[in-house]
């Protein structure tokens, strides 16, 4: 399970990558098109926007599978083990419940928008889609953080040994 959801992780990686390059280089054109005058691409901008977008719900869930994101790192510091598992499942179930309540309306949108065939004005793409990006990456980023938060929770052998 763990090398089809680090294979997952890259693959999704690899995209961010993909997006981000595609993000600069319509940018890079279209300021360079328009300051020097030979053309113009007016749906640079709003590509851009969504690149972004995808961009940064897909980066929350490689956060999450690092634990880059929710860590406060003076609490393992201050206090013993077992309260900081202890706190690190209460944050787990915190994020989840967020997670649950931004799925739960962010499809409740999405859906909504595309029963209404609602398009983005420039390039045409179904807005719902576009915004299911929030209902994904935040199901992807629950997911992956409640997975590391377990595994944090486990007694790793060489936790055993430094201890003795």
């Amino acid at each position: 399970m763990k090398k089809i959801l680090d294979g997952f992780a890259k693959v999704v990686e690899v995209l961010s990558v993909a997006i981000m390059c595609i993000m600069v280089i319509v940018v890079f054109l279209a300021t360079t098109g328009r300051y020097t005058g030979l053309f113009s691409i007016p749906w640079s901008e709003e590509c851009s926007r969504y690149c972004m977008m995808a961009i940064v719900y897909f980066g929350l869930m490689l956060a999450s599978r690092n634990g880059s994101h929710f860590v406060v790192e003076i609490v393992p510091l201050v206090f013993p083990k077992n309260v900081v598992k202890a706190f690190s499942v209460v944050v787990a179930l915190l994020v989840d419940a967020f997670a649950i309540f931004l799925v739960r309306y962010g499809w409740m949108v999405c859906s909504r928008m595309l029963n209404q065939g609602q398009t983005s004005p420039m390039m045409g793409i179904p807005t719902g889609m576009v915004y299911m990006l929030i209902p994904v990456g935040v199901a992807l980023m629950a997911i992956y953080f409640t997975i590391h938060t377990f595994e944090n929770l486990k007694d790793k052998p060489e936790d055993k040994e430094a201890n003795a």
